[in-house]
């Protein structure tokens, strides 16, 4: 339910957006694992056996929407919370050789490796881009996506890339955090508006140095837009046109 509530004094209202943090990952999350699920269909596939690297918000999303037996493979037991009680954690990859319907790394930059992914074959295979539209030089040369896809032996292969924001990366994360940055300079060109604050938080260090995924969550029920301003305003729909901008998609290798 959209709220606001006065200021220092009853000239200046203060507009919350009803989008949490959370609601924010979510969206992008579920770009990302719809931008699988429309491949899967164009390639006429139906995997009944699948593998995801990576169980962050990436890699949860993707195997919440695969209707087959998952297992997720990650080296960091704290983002177990995150995945649906029916799919199976593995705390590496290296006691899951063999072959898989469809393989998903989520890793990212300085990920899996070769020798770790050594005796895995998939029917498909999709690596997550880790760059973006806004990625600089350096994060482009750390981008060992096209590198992977050979590491695998595979029939049909292909990279999900997601962009539309200009942010540095293709993280979940980086976006989220890119669509609070953006809405809040977007609220600010708004006549009577004073400022614009959001929820801007090093959230990975709670969950991945502090392992508190408690404290994490409840960080991220915290509302992603809070505006100040002598007019109405529609938080809600500043952070609606940037996440509007996100797209996902598949390139085949």
């Amino acid at each position: 339910m959209k709220h606001n509530e006065t200021g220092i004094t009853e000239t200046v209202k203060t507009f919350f957006s009803t989008y949490r943090v959370y609601d924010i990952i979510k969206h992008i999350s579920t770009v990302k694992s719809t931008a699988v699920i429309e491949w899967l269909t164009e390639i006429d596939m139906k995997p009944e056996r699948a593998l995801i690297i990576g169980s962050y918000f990436t890699g949860a999303a993707i195997a919440g929407s695969l209707d087959c037996d998952v297992t997720v493979a990650d080296i960091n037991p704290q983002t177990r919370f995150i995945l649906d009680d029916s799919v199976k954690f593995h705390g590496g990859v290296r006691d899951l050789r063999g072959h898989w319907d469809l393989l998903v790394d989520t890793t990212g930059l300085g990920g899996v490796t070769e020798d770790e992914m050594r005796g895995i074959t998939a029917e498909a295979f999709i690596v997550e881009d880790p760059t973006s539209d806004g990625s600089d030089e350096t994060i482009r040369r750390f981008n060992r996506t096209y590198d992977r896809l050979r590491m695998v032996e595979s029939d049909i292969s292909g990279a999900l890339h997601t962009d539309g924001i200009g942010a540095k990366t293709s993280g979940t994360m980086t976006l989220t955090v890119e669509v609070m940055r953006r809405s809040m300079a977007d609220a600010l060109e708004f006549e009577g508006v004073l400022y614009a604050t959001a929820t801007l938080e090093f959230f990975e260090r709670i969950l991945f140095k502090e392992g508190d995924p408690e404290r994490f969550l409840r960080r991220l029920e915290s509302p992603s837009l809070v505006v100040s301003s002598l007019e109405e305003l529609d938080c809600d729909g500043i952070i609606e046109g940037n996440l509007g901008m996100i797209k996902s998609r598949i390139i085949p290798e």
